[in-house]
């Protein structure tokens, strides 16, 4: 979770919401297994589930289904709750939060503890909360937590849940190797070559059929009258909250340009700083023999290799003095820069260790003008208040929306213009407007839109996360409504021919595939059809070759791998062209010298399975050492009330 702050600030807030779910998206099986802070100690009165002395209550659970089912909705649009469920995904929340939980509190009962400076490192490290200074910024900090309602304890819970399901974690899953035995079948099946046939029944081969009467089109019609309905259509009112709507109270003062100047001289006084790399021992005798090697004639990077380190443990980067103190500590840094350019410090005890330094080079940095500093701090305290501006905003909209305020109040009172959209479907089209195209504001709102009950009360959205969001209403519904035959009776013919020959290809297909299963030769029972059809195809390839294809596969080229010897396969052609007839007729294994390399690629792809594997394990066994009681009617009564349905009394 936290390497996903890292390299995603302008994300953080968003994941942030997402805290207590995001584990959930990654599932027990990751390498991240991030926290889950949502569950609270005491009764198990109510709870879905009791896990150690920690409990999951149905409305912890229930939050984290919706947030991840939202997320999932954006992905997919017109994916509805039940859709989302059906798929299994109530039942993986539920597990992965238990497994989670329980991984957590086996760490507790071992007896490990993540430290307030493990969590304040952690927190102190992620960009999006520095400030125009580039140092940690509480005020940022409490802005993204005000934006999202979360608590500094919340978010410290979860942290915390972070590292000691890591300290618990790593350790199974860290040194772990396969027999060749185990991964050879695997390289083989990749690298096996199959040869076939694949041919084509066109639908466009299938003519002469007598003209449909209406009758038949009107009976078509009928049965396919979904096809020929105008969906429901809303229009949607909204009105955008983003940084131009805050722009006027985010204006920096000259005075708030110079204090940040004057209070930052590690960024624009003149200054050294040095490239660095260190070895961190265990112990001072260790470390005094390391200095000592050096000292005899060895390299610093000769011996650093020497006691198990390459250069990525090493590297420390060009640093301050403050800056490396933050990092490692002050008597460290004291030492790094008391050192000579080249020079190697003394041994230095750290709270990690025994820190011996390398300083790599040492470089002077002239002094940044107040004149030449100012438009950058300018610009950094523009983001910094536009960014607090804008939470604020967003919260005392919401708050006015949970007190009972309507739309048309809320936009008055907060200054806010109201758009309206055409009445449009869920997917954004506009019957009557093809040219239409939901702007950017627009679509991100689509699957809100048309999930909200019309008289629900308006409600925030975000458009772009951290920059725009939209207060959502719904301001007319136009029912779904067939479209009256006469109007589409053309089209409904050309339906119907193109649904009758597909069937008739479809039967010509499927006759080939008999015979051939029966021991015709696929250029025999492609003769013998009714119809004149192209001629067969040989075909051959390995499994490896479809990767190339980065999932663009054809459908015969992906039944030609999944189809035995000797058989022969229907598979439907993209767009309903017709129907592909695919035969295998030899699969041919790789050699030795060809599987050698196939073999040590595949052993990482199931390492990575087996890791996922012994995590998921891992969390099985920790349920079982912590005491997890799950609560059946719990479990059933939140999943219908997700579903919309009332629980049996």
């Amino acid at each position: 979770m936290l390497s996903i702050f890292r390299n995603n600030p302008k994300l953080v807030v968003v994941i942030f919401s997402l805290v207590a779910l995001a584990f959930i998206a990654t599932g027990v099986i990751t390498h991240e297994m991030p926290g889950m802070s949502g569950s609270s100690s005491g009764s198990s009165g109510g709870a879905i589930a009791t896990i150690g002395d920690t409990t999951l209550t149905p409305e912890d659970l229930e939050q984290q289904v919706r947030n991840r089912y939202q997320q999932a909705s954006q992905q997919q649009p017109g994916l509805d709750m039940a859709g989302f469920m059906a798929a299994g995904a109530y039942d993986a929340i539920l597990d992965q939060s238990i497994g989670a939980t329980a991984l957590e509190q086996y760490a507790h009962k071992i007896g490990l503890v993540a430290s307030g400076k493990q969590i304040d490192g952690q927190i102190a490290g992620i960009p999006a909360f520095r400030g125009p200074d580039g140092k940690f910024s509480q005020q940022a900090y409490e802005a993204a937590l005000q934006q999202q309602r979360l608590t500094d304890k919340a978010v410290r819970a979860d942290i915390a849940g972070t590292i000691l399901r890591q300290m618990v974690y790593l350790p199974a899953t860290g040194a772990m190797t396969l027999p060749d035995g185990l991964v050879k079948p695997y390289a083989n099946l990749i690298m096996e070559t199959r040869a076939g046939e694949i041919g084509f029944v066109p639908i466009a081969a299938m003519q002469g059929a007598a003209a449909p009467t209406d009758a038949e089109l009107q009976g078509f019609y009928k049965s396919h009258i979904a096809a020929y309905t105008t969906p429901e259509r809303r229009v949607l009112r909204y009105a955008l909250m983003g940084r131009d709507q805050v722009a006027a109270k985010a204006v920096p003062t000259d005075a708030e340009i110079k204090k940040v100047y004057d209070s930052s001289p590690d960024k624009y006084a003149a200054r050294e700083t040095r490239d660095l790399a260190q070895v961190v021992l265990p112990d001072e005798a260790k470390a005094k023999a390391f200095k000592a090697s050096i000292a005899g004639g060895k390299s610093f990077a000769e011996a650093a290799q020497a006691a198990g380190f390459n250069a990525a443990d090493t590297a420390i980067g060009v640093k301050t003095q403050a800056q490396l103190a933050q990092q490692v500590g002050a008597a460290v840094a004291a030492a790094a820069f008391a050192a000579p350019d080249g020079g190697v410090s003394d041994p230095v005890k750290s709270d990690f260790g025994w820190v011996v330094v390398k300083v790599n080079k040492v470089n002077h940095v002239a002094a940044t003008s107040s004149d030449a500093a100012k438009p950058q701090i300018a610009a950094d305290l523009v983001k910094s208040k536009q960014d607090k501006a804008l939470a604020d905003l967003v919260a005392k909209v919401q708050d006015a929306i949970d007190n009972g305020q309507g739309f048309a109040d809320v936009t008055r009172n907060n200054g806010l213009a109201i758009v309206e959209t055409p009445a449009l479907t869920a997917g954004g089209i506009v019957p009557d407007q093809p040219a239409y195209k939901p702007s950017a504001d627009v679509q991100p709102l689509l699957a809100p839109g048309f999930k909200t009950n019309p008289d629900d009360p308006a409600s925030v959205q975000t458009v772009l996360p951290n920059e725009r969001y939209a207060l959502l209403a719904v301001g007319h519904v136009i029912a779904a409504a067939p479209i009256p035959y006469a109007q589409v009776k053309t089209r409904v013919a050309s339906d119907f021919t193109a649904s009758r020959g597909n069937d008739r290809a479809k039967a010509i297909a499927t006759a080939i595939q008999a015979k051939v299963k029966a021991g015709a030769s696929m250029a025999d029972a492609f003769k013998a059809a009714p119809v004149k059809l192209p001629a067969v195809n040989a075909t051959q390839g390995r499994r490896m070759d479809l990767a190339r294809l980065q999932g663009n596969v054809p459908p015969p080229l992906a039944a030609l791998f999944r189809t035995t010897v000797g058989s022969a396969q229907v598979v439907a052609a993209p767009g309903g062209q017709g129907w592909y007839v695919v035969h295998v007729s030899k699969v041919t294994p790789a050699d030795d010298k060809a599987l050698a390399p196939a073999t040590q690629a595949s052993r990482g792809d199931l390492l990575q399975a087996a890791n996922d594997e012994y995590l998921e394990q891992l969390a099985g066994s920790a349920k079982i050492a912590v005491g997890t009681k799950r609560d059946e009617g719990a479990i059933m009564a939140l999943r219908m009330k997700l579903l919309g349905a009332t629980p049996a009394q």
